[in-house]
């Protein structure tokens, strides 16, 4: 319900009061609404949207403190003055404390009234400022605690890394390295390369997270053979999941499922997933991916028989930085059980998927074996028009 700036609703049983409150409120540019008691007050109270009521303390069929009652259960942002012949302090502390602006004296003088309008939207501007301004500060909180997390975490996974590149260039650089044989020389240089890859892993997921969510990056679309694409990832975890003594497996999918989507952020959603359950599920577990044709979508599910996730924390996995751990035993291994990770897999999972005008589902119990599913839903045909894509109930 679109929301009338400056709007005031007049209670009085006697024509005569309404009819001065609205001439002198409308001349000072308010909208002005006029109800002869509080049965039809509340009518338009729960029609149209008004910041300020005006009402009479005595009236037939509901009073003003009813009235008032009424207003500040079903809309407590409404401001509510009461107008009265009859006023005594009882009644005005009794008022007062169930939340009237203020008291008016009939007779009402326009000036009055005009005045004591002035004070609510006053009030109520002031009430804006200060949840905007409580809200700016709730944001610079959020965003001082994501860049202590970012810091610790990104120190965690940098420190490997330049630790073997330091000291395995610090090996090959050493004065007795020509006693390395060819061997040695060529193990060094494997652990220099992969702590390059790793570096560039961190760089490009930070990269593509950023790109994903300010919509700058162009999807390169093709149709693609989704459960080729499965098999693909599904094989090139095979080596780290024999090292955990776990099974990686396709299953029941369906043939020749052509989608339309970017293969290369496709595919880094899929091995985002697999690593994940190769993490937070024990030696000796069980993965299974498989993908299946809904309607006009592609589901692609990942399942696991791990550790699962606590409910209360479903809804946080796809924060920037966050870890179902604490980063203050942050691993950075992507084989080791609970390994970490920089915290950016799982938002760039959803916001590529998103991109794509699809969704993502996650089931998941809390304890030994009751493990995860992550279900991906892709539009087969291409990207939808809403970027939110579908929207998934947990």
């Amino acid at each position: 319900m679109a929301k009338t700036p400056n709007k005031i609703l007049i209670v009085d049983d006697e024509e005569v009061i309404r009819n001065i409150c609205q001439r002198s409120l409308e001349s000072r540019g308010y909208t002005v609404q006029l109800a002869e008691n509080g049965i039809k007050a509340l009518e338009y109270l729960r029609q149209e949207s008004f910041e300020v009521v005006f009402t009479d303390f005595k009236m037939p069929m509901m009073d003003g403190i009813e009235l008032l009652e009424a207003i500040k259960r079903d809309h407590p942002h409404v401001e509510v003055v009461i107008m009265t012949a009859f006023a005594t302090i009882e009644s005005a502390i009794y008022a007062m404390k169930e939340g009237a602006f203020d008291f008016i004296l009939k007779p009402v003088k326009p000036d009055q009234i005009r005045i004591v309008a002035n004070r609510c939207f006053d009030r109520i501007k002031l009430g804006e400022e200060n949840k905007a301004l409580r809200l700016a500060n709730e944001k610079l909180t959020e965003l001082q605690n994501m860049k202590n997390k970012f810091i610790a975490i990104t120190s965690h996974e940098l420190r490997t890394p330049v630790s073997h590149l330091k000291g395995y260039v610090g090996i090959l650089a050493d004065e007795y390295a020509y006693q390395l044989s060819d061997q040695e020389k060529k193990q060094c240089m494997q652990v220099i390369s992969d702590a390059i890859l790793d570096l560039e892993e961190i760089v490009t997921n930070m990269h593509n997270l950023i790109h994903m969510e300010s919509s700058e990056t162009t999807l390169k679309s093709e149709k693609v053979d989704i459960a080729g694409l499965v098999q693909q990832s599904v094989s090139a975890y095979q080596l780290t999941a024999r090292k955990r003594k776990q099974e990686v497996k396709v299953g029941a999918s369906a043939e020749k499922l052509v989608v339309t989507v970017d293969r290369a952020q496709i595919k880094g959603v899929l091995n985002e997933l697999i690593q994940n359950a190769i993490k937070f599920t024990p030696d000796g577990g069980k993965i299974e991916v498989s993908a299946q044709r809904d309607g006009d979508y592609c589901l692609v599910c990942v399942k696991d028989n791990g550790i699962g996730i606590p409910s209360s924390e479903q809804g946080l996995i796809f924060e920037k930085f966050y870890e179902v751990q604490s980063s203050d035993h942050h691993s950075s291994s992507k084989e080791a059980f609970k390994g970490g990770g920089l915290g950016l897999g799982l938002p760039s999972v959803r916001a590529i998927v998103e991109a794509h005008g699809g969704g993502v589902k996650v089931k998941s119990g809390k304890g030994k074996g009751k493990g995860t599913e992550f279900q991906i839903f892709l539009p087969i045909n291409g990207q939808k028009k809403s970027r939110k894509g579908r929207q998934l109930n947990s």
